[in-house]
């Protein structure tokens, strides 16, 4: 959310639209100029509203009032610049302008110049003794947004009888201005995601570390510790209780620790449910069920550390519960074996048995790796909404079960859940890496871009092939959403010393374009080709982005390069002007060509071999 000044919110509004930040809402607060200053008051409704999102405001001293943030607004960010209008224009400009003793206007203000001069209690002599013993003239900045901006100036000029001069410094300022707070926000929180994910292959590395300890367990002993020391891990809880169940009953002797009223809920859980899993009713400790077809044992894990995750909590308790039942049973089934050896007196059989079970072990190794998947993401997200299910006949289960038609389709829908998880959490994994790598890409090229404003350009060893991959990838889902083929002709494939940030820059917006190009089109077979190739003299490489696609005509394809031009209803007329002086920055050039409408386009970004003016 932004706040503004009412009198620059038209540009405010009008920027972020054009930048196409949808997600952002701007609001205006009244144009006071600290007389009286601004409250917190006057902002606590709207960011009240706005729970979790990032609010910023911007003005001049009229937020003097506003700073130190206090702790209860800790969301908020102010951003004070030094003057209004070096939001709208260069502040050299603007310095300048007032050194020169200039009144300066923006479009906002003019448009109610009349109430402004009559809050200030002047009317038209006093209005021009006032301004005349310091103003030489007056000067509008005008961003282009209001059609009647001019006769306004025209009217403050002959009320205050000063000359007057319209300056027309439209939006670009502006939206370089917004999207360069965009960027930041976007940055921290790509950030935050990769933070996050560091957390999350911290977490998952550990517990595959424990259910590796788990699967490899050769005494009931040592399993039901590392069974023990998993959920812990897993959850923090209080306590985590390991209770044998047999057929003869529970065996409360092994665990003395337990409550009565502790004991009492592990045996209605065992006489009066059938359900894997049961939790309490302060929904902080859950019971859980181990064993394949006969049951082995019940974990109790009491009051976990962050309650209002428990339905995650469940979800990656079921994910782990069949490797640990499987250990057990496979401690159960090496004791037995190793016993019936050594009273048969057959030392070679027990060799061979136990052979056998060291397989057995390993592929429960190589189902832990598959359990991976699983366990670095949430499970099924409708699993939550059956657990409120039977939460909410909980009072009558057997009813539920029997009578209800939703409750009769639960062991099904179980059984048909269990099937796709392994695909589900695959597919997961997969978009979490490709997404952890672009946004690692983005912070790359934010940094690539914060050399460049600093005049300082750094230069590897480039792979043309391989930059041109990556970019495809990024661009998978519209390919084949789309349909179009892609040919490749990668015939060089040495490497550049090059700018890799720059040049991924450049080849994501021609093959951007050459996907957009089939827009609106009937092609019977669309179709991309990449190629890379030498000039004749070895000197520089060409790499070459063509489409079968709606193609352009000549006087649109001269102005393809020009700042703000654009053909696409959604366009910003960045795109191609950004990729040819990137280009032009590393010592190459950018040129289009194509036969005419629907004849499809060619686009060649030229590089020399060897970068000029970088620094390695």
């Amino acid at each position: 959310m932004f706040f503004v000044c009412e009198n620059f919110y038209p540009e405010m509004q009008e920027a972020v639209r054009l930048q196409g930040l949808s997600e952002v809402e701007v609001l205006s607060f009244p144009a006071r100029c600290g007389s009286p200053p601004l409250r917190w008051e006057e902002f606590a409704e709207h960011i009240s509203e706005k729970e979790g999102c990032g609010i910023e405001i911007f003005g001049s001293y009229c937020l003097d009032s506003l700073l130190p943030v206090p702790r209860e607004f800790i969301r908020c960010r102010v951003k004070r610049k030094e003057q209004c209008f070096h939001m709208i224009c260069n502040a050299a400009l603007v310095d300048s302008l007032q050194e020169e003793a200039s009144y300066l206007l923006s479009s906002g203000w003019l448009s109610h110049w009349r109430e402004n001069v009559a809050q200030w209690g002047f009317d038209r002599q006093t209005a021009r003794e006032f301004f005349g013993e310091s103003v030489q003239r007056l000067v509008l900045l005008d961003t282009g947004i209001r059609e009647k901006t001019r006769s306004d100036l025209k009217e403050l000029q002959d009320f205050l009888a000063l000359p007057s001069q319209r300056i027309p410094v439209g939006l670009d300022f502006h939206q370089l201005f917004i999207n360069q707070i965009a960027a930041e926000y976007r940055l921290k929180e790509a950030q935050k995601q990769v933070e996050e994910s560091k957390r999350g292959a911290a977490d998952s590395a550990m517990t595959f570390d424990l259910i590796g300890i788990v699967t490899k367990a050769k005494t009931r002993t040592e399993v039901v510790s590392a069974i023990v020391d998993l959920f812990t891990m897993l959850f923090a809880p209080e306590r985590v209780h390991f209770i044998p169940v047999q057929l003869k009953g529970i065996h409360f002797d092994q665990v003395p620790e337990l409550t009565e009223d502790e004991k009492q809920q592990v045996e209605l859980f065992q006489t009066k449910s059938d359900k894997q899993f049961l939790l309490n009713e302060a929904e902080d400790s859950f019971l859980l069920r181990l064993g394949r077809d006969e049951q082995t044992a019940v974990i109790f894990v009491v009051r976990v550390a962050f309650p209002q995750y428990i339905e995650s909590y469940l979800n990656a308790a079921l994910t782990v519960a069949e490797v640990c039942a499987l250990s057990i049973e496979h401690v159960q089934t090496l004791r037995a074996l190793v016993r019936t050896s050594h009273l048969a007196g057959k030392a070679e059989v027990a060799t061979e048995v136990l052979h056998n079970v060291g397989n057995t072990l390993n592929s429960i190794s190589v189902s832990s790796e598959h359990i991976q998947e699983l366990v670095q993401q949430s499970c099924s997200a409708s699993l939550p909404d059956i657990v409120r299910l039977i939460q909410d006949h909980k009072e009558d289960p057997e009813s539920f079960f029997v009578h209800d038609s939703r409750g009769q389709r639960l062991p099904a829908y179980f059984a048909k859940l269990s099937e796709k998880l392994a695909e589900e959490r695959e597919f997961l994994l997969v978009e979490t890496t490709r997404q952890l790598h672009h946004i690692r890409r983005v912070a790359d090229i934010i940094r690539a871009q914060q050399d460049t404003a600093k005049i300082i350009n750094f230069t590897e060893q480039v792979n043309l092939t391989s930059l041109l991959e990556e970019s495809l990838e990024l661009f998978q889902r519209d390919l084949e959403k789309q349909r179009i083929a892609v040919e490749r002709n990668y015939n060089f494939q040495k490497s550049i010393c090059g700018e890799p940030h720059k040049i991924l820059q450049v080849v994501n917006n021609l093959i951007r374009n050459s996907v957009d190009a089939f827009d609106g089109i009937s092609v019977e077979q669309k179709k991309i080709a990449l190629s890379i190739y030498p000039t004749a003299d070895h000197d520089e490489v060409i790499v070459e982005i063509s489409d079968n696609g709606k193609g352009m005509q000549q006087n649109i394809l001269e102005q393809a390069f020009v700042f703000g031009f654009t053909t696409k209803k959604e366009g910003h007329g960045f795109g191609l002007h950004n990729a040819a002086n990137l280009t032009a920055e590393m010592g190459g050039n950018l040129t289009g060509e194509s036969a005419g409408l629907e004849q499809g386009a060619r686009f060649k970004m030229r590089l020399p071999v060897t970068a000029t003016g970088g620094t390695e």
